[in-house]
């Protein structure tokens, strides 16, 4: 191996966290999701439990924030979650999609190292109404296993991009995340279609990290 070869893979080796999208799959048809892009093939596989294993040797902070996907339809999501826990790697699940039954989320949660890791929950405005944005999807049910983790002992996020019709219902969600033990993450976008995109918002909204 030559020695800029050895300085890339050590540089590679040697970080601490790594995002992955560990399937090509998602129900929802969010408008500036790249899948939604014409003409544009969705690349990628559901990642295998041999893989995962050898990525989670390397690193101790793992994140399933898919790009083009969501986590949650990898059939062996369950799997990773497990080997997750017994490596003692931190996990962060992010993800927006509704469709699996209360009784896969009840064992995902159960599951999970609650010590060490996290869900992070897509919900763009009051459940009712995230399906605006986030087409497919059961924001009401998106909202029912967010606080059954919590009633699991699961750390719980929810991140909310604002849009046009969301940006008068932000108190009101910061109140129903605190009255439920979650933590309220306030994003912008900046994929906007110019000044007349009917999803911009009035204004801009700082971001919280």
């Amino acid at each position: 191996m030559k020695p800029h070869q050895i300085e890339w893979r050590d540089a590679i080796l040697g970080r601490k966290s790594i995002n992955l999208d560990i399937s090509n799959l998602c129900t929802l048809e969010c408008p500036r999701c790249d899948r939604q892009k014409k003409g544009r093939p969705v690349p990628g596989h559901n990642m295998t439990v041999e893989e995962f294993t050898k990525i989670a040797d390397y690193f101790d902070k793992i994140l399933f924030c898919g790009q083009i996907s969501d986590p949650i339809f990898n059939p062996n999501l369950l799997d990773f979650i497990q080997i997750a826990k017994e490596k003692g790697k931190q996990l962060n699940i992010h993800t927006a999609a509704s469709q699996r039954p209360t009784n896969w989320w009840s064992n995902a949660f159960d599951t999970i190292d609650k010590d060490k890791s996290k869900w992070i929950f897509a919900l763009d405005g009051l459940p009712k109404d995230s399906h605006k944005y986030r087409i497919n999807q059961d924001g009401e049910h998106v909202w029912e296993m967010m606080k059954l983790a919590v009633s699991k002992g699961v750390n719980v996020g929810w991140q909310y991009i604002v849009f046009k019709y969301n940006e008068d219902d932000i108190e009101t969600c910061k109140q129903m995340a605190i009255d439920n033990g979650i933590q309220f993450n306030l994003m912008h976008s900046s994929r906007w279609r110019g000044r007349d995109d009917p999803y911009k918002p009035s204004k801009n909204y700082r971001i919280d990290r």
